[in-house]
């Protein structure tokens, strides 16, 4: 039996290929897998169809298998056309549609043009004689054929007569699902990659990461950023490495539609975040981190972030921004005064605005009990934005390990993108490797 190489299926943030055994059954396999109902063939028929089985059988005899093969593809191309010709009943239909396959399977080889066999498919697929235990295997090859020429209602149609007919080979239910996405059924789709994700878990067996980033990618097409963030939350719960942190928190907030909306002290919290994580990945992520802090008057963390950047060597030693960052932060916090200052008229002031920027400047100095504080009485004192004093104020609580305090400040952030951040930092605490943000 021939087998022919094809390139599969690409996947959402990631591309991979495999081999599809492509089988063509021979003629007397086919009269045995037609039993006990029998193809009752013509004579004119019988006499094209046997001696096409005889070289088939000659093909198998002899040790020499590319004079093999080249002998049967020549006994097909001599009788297949006169079979097809006489080919009146749906038996005699069938025999000739199952040589046909076979000849443009071989045909085909590894480099050739798949989609020759998409005819000779749906001829066996419609056929009524075509044996059930192979209607499986012809749809799912169909299926990928529709898939690589992305006609995806038909790649789905075809995927789902296999997996009816009991096939279960190569990820079919995945494929479903991504024939669904690509099709413009996202919300199907991901539905069942669900599926697919439980069916795993109660099997005891582990989850597949292309199966979350593959949702969360179809799904970041769609806007709906709550289906988002719920898988993200249980794609960094189960593969939570400081790689995916970052990749998370650049999508959510640092690329695309994402980063018009978000603005710098938004940005400085998911900066936060992904320091919290380990995913600072480099030199340009710190001194962007250290830009920002500097351009919204925290100093103190400009610095803190530029010495964890040397120490960790992710900044040179040599690096000029570096040196000139941290010499205008001194500047800046020489200007502000002391924090024992700041926190006088933190206290005396009418509203919480002071006692907000006294908490930003100690949470910025990793005085996370003093930060805590300020927080505190800027939200009793009124007259401050809610949604940022209780985000920030979760940051601290958390970086003091006070996962619970930290929870219930996030969970009062109402509005987006704010609320989404929250939710971020949320699932950070909630993950099973979450610890406290670096100082």
């Amino acid at each position: 039996m021939k087998k022919l190489s094809r390139a599969a299926l690409a996947a959402i943030l990631i591309a991979s290929t495999s081999s599809v055994a492509i089988v063509a059954p021979a003629y007397a396999k086919k009269k045995e897998e037609a039993k006990p109902g029998g193809l009752q063939l013509s004579k004119e028929a019988r006499e094209f169809a046997i001696k096409i089985d005889e070289a088939g059988k000659a093909r198998e005899a002899t040790t020499d298998k590319a004079q093999g093969d080249a002998a049967y593809v020549a006994a097909l191309a001599a009788n297949l056309p006169g079979l097809e010709g006489v080919a009146k009943t749906d038996d005699e239909k069938y025999i000739a549609q199952a040589y046909r396959f076979q000849y443009e399977a071989m045909k085909l080889g590894a480099g050739g043009n798949e989609a020759t066999l998409a005819g000779p498919l749906d001829a066996l697929l419609a056929n009524p004689k075509t044996p059930a235990d192979s209607i499986g295997r012809y749809a799912f090859m169909r299926g990928n054929i529709a898939y690589n020429a992305k006609q995806y209602p038909v790649a789905l149609s075809n995927y789902t007569r296999a997996k009816t007919a009991g096939y279960n080979a190569n990820d079919i239910s995945l494929l479903i699902a991504k024939a669904k996405i690509l099709g413009g059924d996202p919300a199907g789709g991901v539905a069942d990659i669900e599926a697919a994700v439980a069916a795993d878990k109660a099997a005891g067996k582990p989850v597949s990461e292309d199966l979350y980033t593959y949702a969360i990618t179809a799904l970041q097409k769609t806007g709906d950023n709550a289906a988002t963030q719920r898988w993200t939350r249980n794609w960094l719960h189960a593969y939570g490495t400081p790689k995916n942190w970052r990749t998370a928190i650049y999508v959510f907030g640092f690329q695309g539609a994402g980063a018009k909306r978000i603005d710098k002290k938004q940005r400085v919290d998911l900066f936060r975040l992904m320091r919290a994580t380990n995913g600072l990945a480099g030199q340009e992520d710190y001194l962007e981190y250290a830009e920002l802090t500097f351009s919204i008057g925290l100093g103190s963390e400009t610095i803190s972030v530029i010495d964890e950047g040397k120490k960790n060597q992710k900044i040179p030693a040599t690096s000029t921004s570096a040196t000139g960052y941290r010499a205008d932060a001194v500047k800046q916090i020489a200007n502000e005064g002391s924090l024992a200052s700041q926190e006088t008229k933190a206290k005396a002031a009418p509203n919480g605005k002071l006692a907000a920027d006294t908490g930003d400047f100690c949470l910025g100095q990793g005085n996370n009990a003093k930060a805590i504080e300020m927080y505190r009485l800027a939200l009793t004192k009124g007259g401050v934005d809610a949604d940022e004093v209780n985000t920030h104020l979760g940051i601290a609580l958390a970086g003091t390990g006070d996962k619970a305090g930290a929870k219930e400040a996030f969970a009062l952030v109402k509005t987006a993108p704010r609320s989404e951040i929250a939710t971020l930092w949320t699932t950070w605490i909630d993950a099973p490797t979450g610890a406290a943000p670096a100082a």
